[in-house]
């Protein structure tokens, strides 16, 4: 094809983009790509017809997700690689869309593709480290670092095939840990092991095969239920425990596996559950679930209990109330009780908690007047066997989290005052019944947005660096909710408003109890909406610059040169500036949380194939344990584009520290409203943002010094070179020791 042709040719595919008609695009940008020359390998020009490629690729993509012919994208997609193989945008698009269908697996290797051929691709290296956390959630990490847990584990499963039930199937084998210890017994007739999830399956084949027990031990990559197998096992071993006992579905699993895959006078560890149930006061958990925010309230004429977290109708959550008690933010209202014991090797104990014909009644008795009733926490204890037992206490270190369950509004209580509830798990869904909560109609929102609400100094912060901007025609404020948008309609300093529907019931609500016409707000979908307004019409801009996990709003960021062309030349931008600082801690909890860090299971090299899921980032840190090693200092000024920046500094250490115990970067924002006003940090105790931490991997320490000498693992390091990459609205930090 001439170049005359091919001009032609594609003068046809940007009308079929004019038109909307992507598929027709696609065939005829196919077609100019069939036809054409293949270039020349010495040849480094700019390909336009590659760059137009990908856009017709996503945007046809795109349509076919609307109309949900899921198989069709990834056919189109496959097509568009096989044009471009290593085209790093298509790459990282195509591994977005795998694991938004849950194909994390595939989308990993799109984004290590991407990452191997430009480490600087900021945008694959976060989605990368997103997919490991949906492959092996960060919570295993901790539970195979419990020692206590797997001594316990490693105990009982001894004791039983010593005692002659030594033929042992392991539901939810996970890394295989359990499995090892039933086969390092002398006892051990036969084992199998089972899981649902491919990669931990995958994990456990690689573990048993370095180990030489491959021929030893049968693996399913199955649920239990599916298990097809014809054989009957004299000891059941599972860990299928969450926070609140059954949300693994431990009770469906065990009365199928009596019924189908233990033999009559077989055991199952653990033994029986005990939970216990006592009230809680914390501000922290109450403010991603209700209103607390009284200058909020006031600005907007709403009632405090007028919004609830959609979250908060879910049975419940997961929190670490050891961390958030360290943090002073905890406190128990009434006593703690027993409120339900489950017998795993009794069948009928089973069947009639799993159908809800037994639950457990409960009555708990106020400590003192003056307190608040937030809601209420649940945690239990394992009985392994008779010798065996592990508790989720709040007071122990054990992986476990504790359940929460939330009211829908602060009660205050008396003293002795008596609290009735009736706690069940039909269905294996752990639940709490009482008559505690507010009957009120009430709108739902997300948490984060309730989060967002009831961060007091943010609030005071943005509306304050607003107050003083009057007269405009046009605001665009893309915060997680908009209230400094909507408290300038309010005030009649602005006449129309472009806002995010993301709370579109709440901002009608307010509109409608302020008397501020839904006509001067206009609602959009994303912010793509927003290029469709003329250029140089908005006043005012407000940004969300940071998300609720401690991250970048990556978004935001990467559009902001676009969005200026949308501002008059006289107008205002809030925040007007991002800083990101941080310092260097020792901290066995986030190294604990973040990869192996256990001994036995180096031996079993179970820390070797869980090695390239471990992460370096870790976002939405609450209150948690460490040693400051360096001062906080400013690592970088956050630029607003979506380009590539780099910005280092040497870090002076507080005293010289063994490698081994430098352990992350825990990383706040300061954030600058206006140029005039003091920053605002993230690291308050009630910020909506939470802090995150860089992790530094084990190796960043095990290369070679200066002379090309290896680092000696005894060495103390004084001084730490970090280096701060900015792409894509993404930050990543890495670190060395002064002369790696």
């Amino acid at each position: 094809m001439s170049s005359d042709e091919e001009i032609g040719e594609l003068k046809v595919v940007y009308d079929f983009i004019a038109q909307g008609k992507f598929k027709k695009a696609f065939a005829s940008a196919t077609k100019v790509l069939d036809q054409r020359s293949p270039p020349s390998p010495d040849v480094e020009e700019e390909d336009p017809l590659r760059e137009l490629f990908l856009f017709v690729v996503t945007k046809y993509a795109e349509q076919l997700e609307q109309e949900g012919k899921i198989e069709q994208v990834f056919e189109i997609i496959e097509q568009g690689l096989e044009y471009f193989p290593e085209h790093p945008e298509l790459l990282n698009e195509t591994g977005v869309r795998l694991q938004r269908y849950g194909r994390s697996l595939e989308a990993s290797i799109c984004f290590e593709r991407v990452l191997l051929q430009d480490s600087r691709y900021l945008k694959a290296y976060q989605n990368l480290q997103n997919t490991k956390c949906e492959l092996v959630e960060r919570w295993h990490f901790r539970m195979l670092n419990d020692v206590v847990r797997n001594a316990a584990f490693r105990a009982a499963i001894e004791s039983q095939i010593a005692d002659g039930f030594n033929e042992v199937l392991d539901i939810g084998t996970g890394t295989g840990l359990l499995s090892m210890y039933a086969l390092q017994c002398d006892g051990i007739r036969k084992a199998a092991a089972c899981d649902g999830s491919e990669i931990m399956v995958q994990i456990a084949r690689d573990v048993f095969g370095a180990n030489g027990l491959s021929d030893r031990i049968c693996l399913f990559q199955s649920y239990s239920q599916d298990l097809k197998i014809g054989e009957r096992f004299s000891l059941i071993v599972t860990e299928t425990l969450d926070s609140g006992a059954f949300g693994e579905g431990i009770l469906e699993t065990l009365i199928h596996a009596k019924r189908h895959l233990l033999l009559p006078e077989g055991k199952i560890i653990p033994a029986k559950v005990t939970l216990y149930a006592s009230g809680y006061q914390s501000r922290a958990l109450t403010a991603s679930n209700i209103l607390i925010n009284e200058a909020f309230i006031e600005d907007f004429s709403l009632p405090s209990n007028c919004l609830l977290s959609k979250e908060g109708t879910k049975c419940y959550d997961a929190e670490d109330i050891g961390r958030i008690q360290a943090n002073d933010d905890f406190e128990f209202v009434t006593d703690t009780v027993i409120s339900m014991v489950v017998d795993f090797n009794d069948l009928d104990s089973l069947v009639r908690y799993q159908d809800g014909t037994e639950v457990g009644e409960v009555e708990l008795t106020c400590l003192d007047d003056g307190l608040l009733l937030d809601g209420f926490v649940v945690w239990f204890d394992l009985q392994l066997d008779a010798n065996q037992a592990i508790s989720t206490d709040p007071t122990t270190s054990t992986c476990w989290n504790q359940a929460i369950f939330r009211l829908n509004q602060r009660l205050p209580v008396a003293k002795d005052q008596r609290l009735k509830l009736t706690m069940s798990c039909k269905d294996g869904a752990l639940s709490i019944a009482h008559n505690l909560n507010s009957v009120d109609n009430q709108i739902s929102v997300h948490e984060h947005v309730l989060e967002f609400l009831n961060d007091n100094e943010y609030y005071s912060s943005l509306t304050e660096a607003t107050e003083a901007l009057d007269d405009m025609e046009k605001v665009l404020d893309l915060s997680l909710f908009p209230y400094a948008g909507l408290k300038l309609l309010k005030e009649g300093k602005a006449r129309m408003l472009f806002c995010l529907d993301q709370a579109e019931d709440l901002i009608e609500f307010i509109a409608n109890q302020n008397d501020i016409p839904m006509g001067s707000i206009m609602l959009v979908n994303s912010l793509q909406e927003i290029f469709l307004l003329n250029d140089y019409t908005l006043d005012l801009i407000i940004l969300q610059p940071v998300d609720v996990f401690g991250q970048i709003n990556s978004e935001h960021f990467c559009l902001y040169q676009s969005l200026l062309a949308k501002l008059k030349p006289i107008g205002t931008v809030v925040p007007s500036s991002l800083e990101l600082h941080g310092s260097v801690i020792e901290s066995d909890w986030i190294v604990k949380c973040s990869r192996v860090e256990n001994p036995e299971l180096e031996q079993f090299q179970i820390d070797k194939y869980l090695a390239s899921l471990e992460t370096e980032n870790h976002l939405d840190l609450g209150p948690f344990s460490y040693r400051n090693l360096s001062s906080t200092v400013k690592l970088a000024d956050v630029q607003f584009d979506g380009k590539l920046h780099e910005t280092a500094l040497e870090l002076v250490l507080a005293e010289p520290t063994d490698p081994g115990r430098v352990h992350a970067i825990l990383y706040h924002y300061q954030i600058g409203f206006t140029p005039e006003r003091p920053l605002l940090g993230t690291d308050r105790a009630q910020s909506f943002a939470k802090r995150s931490a860089f992790i530094i991997p084990k190796s960043t320490f095990h290369g070679t010094s200066g002379n090309d000498e290896p680092t000696a693992a005894h060495a103390q390091i004084e001084q730490l070179y970090i280096t701060v990459l900015q792409n894509h609205g993404v930050i990543k930090c890495d670190i060395a020791t002064i002369g790696q």
